[in-house]
């Protein structure tokens, strides 16, 4: 058994209540003693990093959509849109962060951001792009990073270099791999460990595959939105391990 795979908070709990990618969801995964938070970082149209996952609110894109507009529509359906800034602030030396960056063109000032008010164990930074972990690490090759793989979109040769992602994984200098489940085949897991890759798997949510993970894998962590149903498997798999 797995005994030391990490919990990750996939938005801070999609699935355990509330509102994901708030506070208010990264405070509870905070409480509930959760290894990592995962978090997604987007720039509006007046150029504010926000948490938030969607490429849309509404039907309005939110790189074209101001934070004030943003914060508006968000207010109106019973939530508020945190900024990159207080969700870093509030995880600060309480809870890794697993930011993962939505877009490209932005890398360095999220750098900036970090390096200013974070130490390198407190975060890693993640993507679909290849060219993200690459700038970042070109900035400052300190800085944890990491290439996400599963993309809705891929087509038949995407989906195969995503299971074999390992010429990738060097090009962008990423320091772990973070793959969708349908991908864990072919020894994905030992292929990965083999090269050095630490494997973070998403998004994890049903008992019996938290279970297999936890039993017959040796990936680093589950990303999942139920992180207190992965807490409460984990802890009933290590008393019958006792």
């Amino acid at each position: 058994m797995n005994k030391d795979i990490k919990i990750i908070a996939h938005r801070g709990g999609a699935g355990m209540g509330g509102t994901e990618n708030t506070l208010d969801a990264f405070e509870n995964a905070i409480q509930l003693g959760v290894d990592m938070v995962e978090f997604d970082v987007r720039k509006t149209l007046d150029n504010k990093l926000v948490v938030y996952h969607d490429s849309q609110i509404e039907g309005r894109a939110i790189s074209e959509t101001s934070y004030e507009e943003l914060q508006s529509i968000a207010e109106k359906n019973g939530f508020r849109i945190p900024t990159f800034l207080e969700v870093i602030k509030l995880c600060h030396n309480r809870v890794f962060m697993d930011i993962e960056i939505k877009e490209t063109g932005y890398e360095y000032r999220i750098v900036k951001i970090v390096k200013k008010l974070l130490d390198y164990n407190e975060y890693s930074i993640k993507s679909f792009y290849d060219i993200t972990p690459y700038r970042i690490k070109e900035f400052d090759p300190n800085i944890e990073v990491g290439l996400l793989l599963g993309r809705d979109d891929a087509d038949f040769k995407m989906r195969c270099n995503e299971v074999f992602p390992g010429r990738r994984l060097k090009a962008c200098h990423a320091d772990f791999v973070s793959p969708h489940p349908v991908l864990m085949r072919c020894g994905f897991t030992r292929r990965m460990r083999h090269a050095g890759f630490p494997v973070y798997v998403w998004t994890v949510n049903k008992s019996f595959l938290i279970k297999f993970f936890i039993k017959h894998s040796k990936v680093a962590g589950l990303i999942t939105d139920r992180p207190d149903r992965m807490k409460d498997i984990l802890k009933k798999l290590k008393e019958k391990s006792k």
